[in-house]
């Protein structure tokens, strides 16, 4: 028999919720959903299995939709056909939403959770590699001095203008599936734990770092003339900090394999790369 899909509604939101409690809180209360469709899958006996949606991410040539599929327990052993369920959907979706003037690529991690077969067969080609890096704070911290000439301070983003600076600087350095929009960076705030570490010369912008709450020390940039000069490292050592005083003993991140300077960063700074992570795409 094969499994039904049907369009996320209010009348789901508790089903959702207890399979997913992001994709509940996504579509609830980030208005980058609010023109999406998730699809939630069920099986013969009417329970919910799967939810799948795609995260749309900017990038200078194209653009990229991230298929996220979270899965029960009752999903594991028929994932074929939970993808053979969704793929349809999300080809549509991706057609629907596309910007014309631009590429599109419909990517997915984890092989599409668990069968690059079922990636090959339909079409999709290596995009990214990344690595997961991690780094025990166990270790010594090593004592960086504060660069000359900036302020380094927890950055509150009160105001919606500075939201909007912040994520328009961010987007310079991050893009594609890591792409964050305004409406993005709201949710996260609204989270249980966002805490974000900013330099400032003056009034203007010109590095920073995140931290939350599974030990995240990430979305480092640093504007091109205040690199080399120790300020990228300065905001890594603050946010170890951050996390000693709330009682963590491990940090990590996600880097692009092709960012050989952030690699060579995090090395320096007693990080190792455990955890490989290949990205594939599809273009639609």
């Amino acid at each position: 028999m094969a499994l039904h899909v049907r369009p996320y509604c209010t009348e789901l939101e508790d089903t959702v919720k207890n399979l997913s409690h992001k994709a509940w809180i996504l579509f609830k209360y980030n208005k980058d959903y609010s023109h999406q469709r998730m699809s939630c899958v069920f099986n013969e006996d009417g329970i919910l299995i799967c939810v799948g949606y795609l995260r749309h991410g900017i990038a200078d040539d194209h653009d990229v939709f991230e298929i996220e599929m979270p899965t029960n327990e009752l999903a594991l052993n028929r994932m074929n056909d939970v993808r053979m369920a969704l793929y349809p959907i999300f080809i549509n979706t991706c057609e629907k939403f596309r910007n014309l003037n631009k590429k599109t690529k419909l990517v997915a991690w984890k092989d599409f959770y668990g069968d690059r077969g079922f990636c090959e067969e339909k079409g999709f080609l290596p995009y990214q590699t990344y690595y997961k890096a991690q780094r025990s704070l166990e270790e010594p911290i090593p004592e960086v001095r504060t660069p000359v000439g900036v302020n380094v301070n927890f950055h509150p983003m009160e105001s919606k203008e500075e939201r909007i600076k912040y994520t328009e600087l961010e987007n310079q350095f991050y893009q594609g599936v890591v792409y964050r929009s305004v409406n993005m960076l709201e949710w996260m705030m609204g989270g249980p734990e966002l805490h974000t570490i900013s330099a400032f010369e003056g009034d203007e912008l010109v590095g920073s770092v995140m931290c939350w709450q599974t030990g995240a020390v990430d979305r480092l940039f640093v504007i091109p003339r205040w690199r080399n000069k120790g300020l990228g490292k300065f905001l890594i050592t603050k946010g170890f900090e951050y996390h000693i005083k709330n009682g963590r003993n491990e940090v990590e991140t996600l880097v692009n394999e092709q960012d050989k300077e952030a690699m060579m960063l995090l090395a320096s700074l007693g990080y190792s790369f455990p955890v490989k992570l290949e990205l594939m795409a599809l273009d639609v």
